[in-house]
């Protein structure tokens, strides 16, 4: 196989099961796609404007053997989709595990743990300021920890997709190690905290939990809002989400 395809077939073998089983009688994905679609695109606009600096900064760069020649902003098409198909692979696993778990809504407990999140991620801030890396993802993930308290319909599913992150650490450790690895994906480890779990630098999950964060929020927020009452039946949102 020619090599500048490799980022492209990451990220198609990721999407292949959930796009597979998007159609599942138990899942149905494809009935939710307008509330998934914008927080992808809102989330995605927001990171595909921060890799486009960062590149443009030398914090992390793509490594042109193992990409197509279609760039854009500084980054290969692929980094574009990359900021599609994770989120939607992750929205997808949440739906796997909120149909198979049925306690999978711990409010009581959640604000405790964003306390404790957020206290770590701002206490760790006078020893970060100079990796722009770490502090722009520490940063943005205390952000969208502070709006979970401001915003206490948040608290009724956060716990859930606490679970779901830690879980999606599993597949991301695979997919970013290869992208790592190899590398697709290259840091400046002056930028970075220079710990690395594997190939994959340990900012990288604090990036993560910032992407699948709001993205999750805003397909709530939609569906509480607009789902019609069928389908909040048949997911069991009255019961989980104060609906």
């Amino acid at each position: 196989m020619d090599k500048s395809w490799t980022y492209a077939v990451i990220l198609g073998l990721s999407l292949l099961y959930p796009l597979a089983q998007s159609f599942e009688k138990r899942i149905t994905m494809h009935r939710k796609i307008l509330f998934i679609l914008p927080g992808l695109l809102l989330t995605g606009a927001l990171y595909i404007g921060w890799d486009s600096w960062f590149t443009a900064r030398g914090v992390w760069g793509f490594n042109h053997n193992y990409t197509r020649d279609a760039y854009l902003l500084g980054m290969p098409l692929e980094e574009w989709l990359f900021f599609l198909v994770v989120p939607y692979c992750c929205i997808f696993l949440y739906e796997v595990m909120r149909y198979y778990i049925k306690r999978f809504h711990f409010p009581g407990t959640s604000r405790l743990i964003i306390y404790l999140l957020l206290a770590l991620l701002l206490l760790s801030l006078p020893f970060i300021y100079q990796r722009i890396y770490t502090l722009a993802a520490v940063a943005f993930t205390s952000l969208m920890l502070i709006l979970q308290l401001a915003q206490r319909t948040y608290l009724t599913w956060f716990s859930g997709f606490l679970l779901t992150y830690l879980v999606s650490i599993i597949p991301f450790m695979v997919v970013n190690g290869a992208l790592t690895s190899l590398p697709v994906v290259w840091y400046n480890n002056a930028e970075t905290l220079g710990i690395r779990i594997y190939t994959i630098p340990l900012d990288d999950f604090i990036y993560l939990f910032g992407l699948l964060l709001p993205t999750v929020n805003i397909y709530q927020i939609l569906l509480r809002r607009f789902a019609s009452p069928q389908l909040k039946k048949k997911m069991r949102l009255s019961e989980i989400t104060g609906f």
